[in-house]
């Protein structure tokens, strides 16, 4: 008869169990609408809850048993290696707290989801055997699969985010394209397919060596509706991540094939029957939708129907990302460029880990004022490598190669062990396959949530397979059937800690949703109760920039609205409280330009109370070009202020600097030759505003302004 110690014990191993499942089933699933970001935030608190469960019961089980329960991987030092990586990035990172918790919005590649993510692996090969795996196999392909049936209808226009917010089974609830390029529960085409492209060779294992008819029939159909969602994300680096992890799976299965004797084993009758049905529905899919590179069977057949009467030039299939605007290609190039830079300034230890948004507008080229993204924001390098040399130097991409590189080296040993039998060597296939198939992907891109969870997940199956199959778990043999007294108490202790690290992440979550809201009704000019959400999504978050910086702008645009109404003693208030949480703001982050370009914005809307605002709008502009001197933005912005201020010689020179850092700038033009025309120099105003008409003949604004300046010049 089991002892209360052995039940309670067998507990906490069934909640660690099911904490994986539902962190390979549910977490892709997961997302909701009431926060600022929809998708990674989400998953990445839910990460965070299911991480702390599974350490508490972990502990409790060290408790219960009283002794330390831990299972010693070939992969600890690697992981050890990066860990102490990024902690010392942290450490000397330009701000501390988005290194800790990462960048705002998504707080995926902070050191505190590092932290989670390699408290999974450890947990996972501590309780997990080999035995067991198949049953992580199969939760972890059905969140593939479930995530496709939410994806596949929206290629098709039906959405089941859009019935979740009551506006029907159709595509209206997203500003995004999603009929073209779909993103089901990952909001973004890239992530999802970077996402599939990972599970891929997992299904593609279940479909040739599970034992069972269903389960096998199970994986074609959920590996057929991976690759078909695939299709539908159109995306350029996903289906090169899926060529790569398809070369390497050749590759590694030639080479473990060429080890063995019996090599005409393979090609039986079977093996050739089961890899047919797998590829024969994946061919089918291809030539019934085509991707971004290949053309579907009904075009090739329209195209050479319709050849001999008519001849035209074919587009291209494109990446509508790409559509009316620069190139990916271009733009990510622009964009290493920069990381490149920032690590020349920072090469052993980076810029802090996640500071990505902070330190590369110091090195910005001056190259992306002419791309159609010139004015987004970049948090990321846009390749996972670069990203990870420029905020945590040589040392973090070093260690981060370093696990992945080990991995690829265990699973070649794994490869070339007489003992090793076909199925093990096919999972340890699998396994490579998704890694290189999601580094692939992640060269070009960065990678998110419920990647790094598979990365993670892979890592320990590679741990698993290395270990003696025979090998158990130690257990303890407890002499009496109840708790000691002591042993309660702590573990009443370890039950309070969990609680309120979950507590915290509900705390966060609900934090963030008042932000949502206030933000929402600040927009609609909905003061009070903006002002009201704001204020408790600060206190609930007091360290958080980002709400104070948009509570003090709301407060300014209270102040301004007041003192249109004329109740200025009122406005004024909001004035000042608006200028303190300004201040506030830069304290907790003086590293993000945009906290300045805020700043100068609450000023420029405080000078409808009092023009001497200005200076200080000014003097904001100048904090924000000093931590990005070739923003282009931000140079006519000032020019546009020292214009106001009556300045129109210093006017002019920094909306010619923006105007030499992006040249296409109309706007700046324009302003420029207003600026040109109250000085008299008509000449060069005329060849602003022919520079603005060659690109628009019809610009209404600098036609009349042209036709004044030509009638001025003849006087």
């Amino acid at each position: 008869m089991l002892s209360s110690r052995d039940k309670l014990d067998r507990q906490l191993v069934r909640i660690i169990r099911m904490c994986f499942v539902l962190l390979l089933l549910f977490v892709p699933l997961y997302f909701a609408f009431d926060t600022k970001e929809l998708f990674e935030f989400n998953k990445m608190l839910a990460v965070y809850s299911l991480s702390a469960i599974i350490a508490g019961a972990w502990i409790g089980r060290m408790i219960l048993q009283q002794r330390f329960i831990w299972q010693s991987t070939i992969l600890d030092i690697p992981l050890l290696v990066f860990l102490i990586s990024q902690l010392l990035s942290t450490i000397f990172s330009i701000h501390p707290r988005t290194s800790i918790l990462g960048y705002y919005s998504r707080f995926h590649g902070g050191l505190l989801s590092t932290i989670s993510y390699m408290l999974l692996y450890w947990s996972f090969v501590a309780h997990i055997q080999k035995k067991d795996l198949p049953t992580y196999f199969l939760s972890g392909l059905l969140g593939g699969l479930l995530v496709s049936l939410y994806a596949i209808p929206e290629h098709f226009g039906h959405s089941l985010s859009c019935v979740r917010v009551g506006s029907g089974f159709d595509v209206s609830c997203w500003k995004q394209d999603v009929q073209s390029r779909v993103f089901a529960t990952f909001g973004q085409p890239n992530w999802l397919a970077a996402y599939v492209i990972t599970l891929l060779p997992l299904g593609g294992f279940l479909a040739l060596f599970s034992d069972k008819t269903k389960n096998r029939l199970f994986a074609i159909l959920t590996t057929t509706a991976l690759f078909v969602t695939l299709l539908f994300t159109q995306s350029r680096s996903g289906l090169l991540g899926f060529v790569t992890g398809l070369i390497v799976t050749i590759v590694f299965a030639a080479l473990y094939v060429y080890r063995r004797s019996k090599k005409h084993s393979y090609l039986s009758s079977g093996n050739v029957r089961r890899v047919t049905f797998l590829v024969l529905p994946l061919a089918v899919a291809l030539l019934t939708f085509g991707s971004v590179y290949t053309p579907s069977l009904q075009k090739m057949l329209t195209k050479s129907t319709t050849t001999s009467e008519v001849v035209t030039d074919s587009p291209e299939v494109a990446n509508r990302l790409e559509i009316g605007g620069s190139s990916s290609a271009e733009i990510r190039k622009i964009v290493w460029r920069g990381a490149v830079a920032v690590w020349k300034r920072y090469p052993v230890l980076g810029s802090g880990v996640e500071t990505f948004a902070y330190s590369y507008y110091l090195d910005r080229p001056v190259e992306h004022n002419q791309v159609s993204e010139w004015n987004f924001l970049y948090n990321k390098a846009h390749n996972e490598f670069l990203n990870f040399l420029a905020t945590t130097g040589i040392v973090g991409l070093a260690s981060y190669l370093g696990i992945l590189i080990t991995a690829g080296a265990i699973v070649l040993r794994t490869l070339q062990n007489k003992n090793t039998t076909n199925k093990d060597a096919a999972i340890s296939i699998a396994v490579i396959s998704g890694i290189a198939a999601l580094s692939t992907s992640n060269f070009f891109g960065f990678s998110t949530v419920m990647v790094t969870v598979l990365l993670f997940f892979y890592l320990a199956i590679v741990a698993i397979q290395t270990k003696n199959n025979t090998t158990t778990e130690k257990k303890t043999t407890l002499s009496t059937s109840s708790i000691s007294t002591a042993a309660s108490l702590q573990l009443v202790l370890l039950a309070g800690a969990t609680g309120w690290l979950l507590l915290n992440i509900l705390q966060t979550r609900r934090a963030d949703v008042l932000y949502a809201r206030g933000t929402i009704e600040s927009e609609q000019n909905l003061w009070e109760s903006a002002l009201r959400n704001l204020t408790a999504a600060s206190l609930i978050s007091s360290q958080e920039a980002q709400y104070t910086d948009t509570l003090a702008l709301t407060y300014a645009r209270a102040a301004a609205t007041l003192a249109l109404t004329g109740e200025a003693t009122a406005a004024a208030q909001l004035a000042k409280t608006a200028i303190e949480l300004s201040d506030q703001t830069l304290l907790l982050n003086p590293e993000q330009r945009n906290f300045y370009k805020t700043r100068a914005q609450i000023f420029l809307l405080l000078a409808q109370l009092d023009t001497s605002f200005l200076t200080q709008a000014k003097g904001a502009l100048k904090q924000a070009i000093a931590l990005a001197p070739t923003d282009a933005k931000t140079l006519y912005n000032l020019g546009i202020v020292t214009a106001n201020q009556g300045d129109t010689t210093a006017a002019i020179e920094w909306l010619k600097k923006a105007v030499a850092f992006k040249p296409n700038y109309d706007a700046a033009r324009l302003e420029l030759s207003k600026q040109l025309l109250q000085q008299g120099k008509y000449s060069e105003a005329i060849a602003e505003l022919e520079y603005i008409l060659t690109r628009q003949p019809e610009d209404t604004p600098a036609l009349e302004l042209i036709e004044f300046a030509r009638s001025q010049q003849k006087q």
